[in-house]
């Protein structure tokens, strides 16, 4: 696994164990696809540049929370940049981070009373 995986599942053992209760989910858009795959995703409309984490709990004002993992020397691609503008327009909660320890801080304060 590279980095950012390391990082997702770390950050989810903690989700797990800290927020038991909390749904969260990972929208699986990477990959590597066979042709048929590749159509197929684009007929059901995939979304390119989705966040790993989506939170959908409305708190504090918020839509729901998403987090994107991104280590450097990885960058935000042009599609994330869209899809968090979107989620933004729509009162997300947006969060890039690069290690546990802010990823935690993120989660603990949108998921704590």
């Amino acid at each position: 696994m590279g980095k950012e995986q390391l990082l997702h599942s770390t950050v989810c053992d903690y989700l797990d164990h800290k927020y038991p209760n909390v749904f969260y989910f990972h929208p699986h858009n990477e990959a590597r696809r066979t042709p048929y795959e590749r159509f197929l995703i684009k007929v059901m409309r995939l979304r390119p540049g989705i966040p790993d984490l989506l939170f959908p709990i409305p708190k504090k004002g918020k839509t729901g929370m998403a987090l994107e993992f991104k280590i450097k020397p990885n960058k935000l691609t042009k599609n994330q940049m869209e899809i968090i503008n979107i989620l933004n327009s729509y009162n997300w909660n947006v969060n890039i981070c690069s290690s546990f320890e802010e990823a935690k801080i993120h989660i603990d304060q949108y998921l704590k009373n």
